[in-house]
């Protein structure tokens, strides 16, 4: 019945009313045609009985006087006046015919009762027999002459005519209930249009409004309930305008807050960058060359000691000097590799990826372009501190035995895909590390989108994650 849901309200309204119409028609045609029915079988019966008695009163002296023509004379012209009369014929006591309206002679099958007095009611004083003939119903009446003793008149009526005039009554009642139905289907259709029209005019504005068109008024011609539904409805709709309005301020202010984000992120970043790029100098320069140069008269300082105690404590000094020098190279190098500035992202890439193996014993394989490519120094950046989060994080949680790394450069987009085979991430595990303030895998994914790139990740228990990284180059150089 989902059919009869999603049927249009004009066809349901039309429905209702023709249905019900119809149902009345029925009804009220069948109780009719009852009724008809009923009146025409009292009516035939009332005239046979009146034809019956009428000829019995008549023809008494004819069958006392046994004058057959006389009798058949009375009934022939009896039958002639009423179109209803199918038969007459008198019979005498014992049930013998004395006269008869048969062309053809007495039917043999007809079914006389062999004594018909039996038959006779004594509070009406005649009999109704009905049957069926080759011709159609018959019913009989049979009034007795002379109380009987003498015989009896027999009157078959015809129902033919009967149901002739019945048959036209109920084409006439089908024809003008048809007609009825016509009519109300007319006026069905155009009291469902005055329903329906303003309703639809309701739908359109609603579906301008779920365009944004939120301008959009209901005409209000009626104070109906249509008419307190459109009211409602521009009511509804002034508020969304209202609405509608301020959202757009708030979201234009949004998006200046967010592009003043991006701009002072992207200034953090940088800042940041050129930070680390300063003490990994300083570092490197500074610092590294003042341990250098202690340990160059360390060692000379060692080569003038005599006794063997001194030597030792001055080569322990020095081996912890020795300790701090590399340390702090290996810090420099983290904060700014001199090769990302010096030979570019694959280098640095490779020379990462290379150390972090061997330190974390690590099997990594790193697919690159064939052909060099440079790239603008904040993609590299970002690229190479999203390389740095990845391998960290694999590091501590993953428990991996084996990384794959792959660079590709497709229509103006590099992508960078990270492949472990650890244990994946457990659900929950990000969203805790986010209430712990450990931030990883967002920070990357915020570094990306701030470049007009996006971080994707998909993690399976015990079989791995998989990290993408997508930046635009927007400065291909």
């Amino acid at each position: 019945m989902s059919w009869l849901r999603n049927l249009s309200i004009y066809y349901k309204i039309n429905g209702i009313i023709i249905g019900m119409l119809l149902l009345l028609s029925i009804i009220i045609g069948v109780i009719m045609i009852r009724s008809t029915v009923s009146l025409l079988d009292q009516q035939i019966e009332k005239r046979g009985l009146e034809v019956a008695s009428y000829t019995a009163t008549l023809c008494s002296n004819d069958v006392l006087l046994d004058d057959r023509y006389a009798l058949f004379d009375l009934i022939k012209k009896t039958q002639n006046n009423t179109d209803d009369i199918r038969y007459i014929f008198i019979a005498d006591s014992a049930g013998h015919p004395l006269a008869h309206t048969f062309a053809d002679g007495f039917p043999a099958g007809l079914p006389l009762p062999a004594s018909p007095v039996s038959g006779i009611e004594e509070d009406s004083g005649y009999q109704i027999v009905r049957y069926d003939s080759n011709e159609g119903p018959i019913r009989e009446v049979v009034a007795p002459i002379v109380n009987g003793t003498i015989g009896y008149v027999h009157v078959g009526m015809s129902e033919n005519n009967t149901q002739l005039l019945l048959r036209k009554k109920i084409h006439e009642l089908v024809i003008t209930t048809l007609f009825i139905c016509f009519l109300a289907a007319a006026a069905a259709t155009y009291l469902a249009a005055l329903i329906i029209r303003p309703l639809r005019r309701l739908a359109v504005a609603a579906e301008q409004i779920r365009h944004g068109n939120f301008a959009v008024q209901a005409d209000i011609k009626n104070e109906d309930e249509v008419g307190h539904l459109s009211r409602v409805f521009n009511t509804m709709a002034a508020s969304l305008r209202e609405k509608d309005v301020e959202n757009k301020r708030l979201l234009k202010e949004l998006h200046a807050k967010n592009a003043m984000r991006t701009v002072l992120m992207n200034k953090l970043i940088t800042v940041q960058e050129e930070e680390r790029k300063r003490i990994s100098r300083e570092l490197h320069d500074e610092t590294g060359q003042s341990l250098a140069s202690l340990l160059a008269y360390m060692k000379v300082l060692l080569s003038k000691l005599t006794d063997d105690s001194h030597k030792k404590l001055l080569s322990d000094a020095r081996d912890v000097a020795i300790s701090v020098l590399g340390g702090l190279r290996k810090m420099a190098v983290e904060l700014r590799p001199p090769v990302l500035d010096d030979l570019g992202i694959l280098a640095a890439m490779e020379k990462y990826i290379r150390t972090f193996g061997e330190q974390h014993s690590i099997a990594i394989t790193f697919d690159t372009p064939e052909s060099r490519i440079f790239i603008k120094n904040d993609i590299s950046l970002a690229l190479y501190r999203i390389l740095q989060e990845c391998l960290t994080n694999i590091a501590k949680h993953a428990k991996a035995s084996a990384v794959s790394i792959s660079l590709s450069i497709d229509d103006q987009i590099v992508t960078m895909i990270i492949q472990d085979n650890g244990v994946g991430i457990r659900p929950g595990a990000l969203e805790a590390a986010r209430q712990k303030k450990r931030l990883g895998i967002y920070g990357m994914k915020e570094r990306a989108e701030l470049l007009g790139g996006s971080l994707s990740f998909q993690s399976v228990n015990d079989e791995g994650t998989r990290i993408a990284v997508t930046l635009p180059l927007t400065g291909l150089e």
